[in-house]
């Protein structure tokens, strides 16, 4: 039997995949789809302040480093060059431009010919020409010196050359102090006051403390007592530089005065957070003296104020006039109390020293004051005395 065996033969056909431009036009239109569904539902179902934000948050206040020493300290809050010259809180430019402000105001305005500005010019000031007779004294190791009608320019016969001199600074975190020079000259040598003995008679020095602090005053000791007559300025006063620069034309030697601690010291005084104290740290006394010294160039030497606290303890008062004695300058002690070792610490420390015989003035009275140098005249005159 023959069977017949039907084959199914079937064929194969190639699809066609989709083009690409249609698969990237169905992707752009479903991305388009989604993005208006979002504003659409952003739009009417949305808050726009639920986006914003407000309200305080509290953050604690960070704690500030503690305060250097000095410019190299390691601490990152560094010292306040301005304190004791300008109050906290206060702008230092503005302080400068009030005491330039008040120190115009107390002199009249004048102009070229000497009138008033704005003031009674009734009797104008009249002055007759004349020709000045200018001359420079030849070149020597010192200063040249120049003089109008045998004058120096100054005004002064007797002035002291200007300071500071080259070679007798040093630095020190606060400015400029007084040092030895590379060649030994020393302040103390350098700024007082050239001085000759006249035969047969005992010399007295008299010292007017206290200044810089009333300008007036301080103008009137500088202009109206003999240029003999030493000057001593409080080393807080503000334009102490200044004062002393005057002073110094004028030629009067100066004493630079230091704040030392008293039995009744008041921590609210001016100048108190720089007064050498016997409880302070043996860091705080030698960078408070720094201070103290930068404050101005032209002294001779250091006095006290006050200090019976201080200069009456020996372990208290050797480390600074070692100090000072380093930097060139004497030291008078006023000789308003009792401090037995200060002679012996200073001829230590190799020291210029030198003690107040008495005061003259310890009742503001002009009789008694001319007493009190009568009396001093006849102790110098009997030998032996200041």
């Amino acid at each position: 039997m023959i069977m017949e065996q039907n084959t199914a033969i079937s064929r194969r056909y190639m699809q066609p995949l989709p083009s690409r431009s249609k698969h990237a036009l169905l992707a752009l239109c479903s991305i388009t789809a989604s993005l208006g569904f979002l504003y659409i539902i952003t739009e009417h179902f949305g808050d726009a302040e639920d986006a914003r934000v407000s309200g305080n948050v509290p953050i604690a206040a960070a704690a500030l480093p503690p305060a250097s020493d000095n410019l190299s300290g390691d601490s990152e809050a560094l010292p306040d060059l301005l304190a004791g010259d300008v109050e906290d809180g206060e702008n230092p430019t503005l302080a400068i431009a009030d005491a330039q402000a008040d120190k115009a105001a107390d002199t009249a305005a004048r102009d070229a010919l000497g009138n008033l500005v704005g003031g009674d010019n009734s009797a104008p000031v009249t002055t007759a020409p004349t020709s000045p007779t200018i001359s420079i004294a030849p070149a020597t190791n010192g200063p040249r010196v120049i003089t109008i009608d045998g004058k120096p320019i100054d005004g002064s016969d007797e002035a002291l050359p200007p300071a500071p001199i080259s070679g007798l600074t040093q630095s020190s975190p606060f400015g400029q102090i007084p040092a030895i020079s590379a060649g030994g000259l020393t302040s103390f040598d350098a700024y007082k006051r050239p001085y000759n003995a006249a035969a047969g008679l005992e010399p007295v020095s008299l010292i007017i403390g206290g200044l810089g602090v009333n300008s007036a005053l301080t103008e009137r000791a500088i202009n109206e007592l003999p240029a003999d007559v030493t000057l001593s300025f409080a080393a807080h006063a503000r334009g102490l530089n200044s004062w002393i620069a005057k002073a110094r034309a004028k030629g009067h030697e100066v004493l630079l005065e230091l704040p030392f601690e008293s039995a009744e010291f008041n921590a609210g005084e001016v100048g108190a957070d720089r007064t050498l104290m016997v409880t302070r740290n043996t860091g705080a006394n030698p960078r408070n003296l720094n201070w103290l010294l930068s404050r101005g160039q032209g002294y001779f030497g250091v006095t006290n104020y006050n200090g019976d606290a201080f200069l009456t303890r020996a372990d208290a008062a050797a480390p600074l006039l070692d100090k000072i004695a380093r930097t060139g300058l004497g030291f008078v002690f006023d000789g308003s109390y009792s401090a037995p070792t200060l002679e012996a610490l200073a001829s230590t420390a190799k020291l210029p020293y030198a003690s107040g015989y008495t005061l003259i003035d310890t009742v503001q009275d002009g009789a008694l004051i001319s007493s009190a140098l009568e009396r001093l005249n006849v102790a110098a005159t009997a030998g032996g005395g200041p």
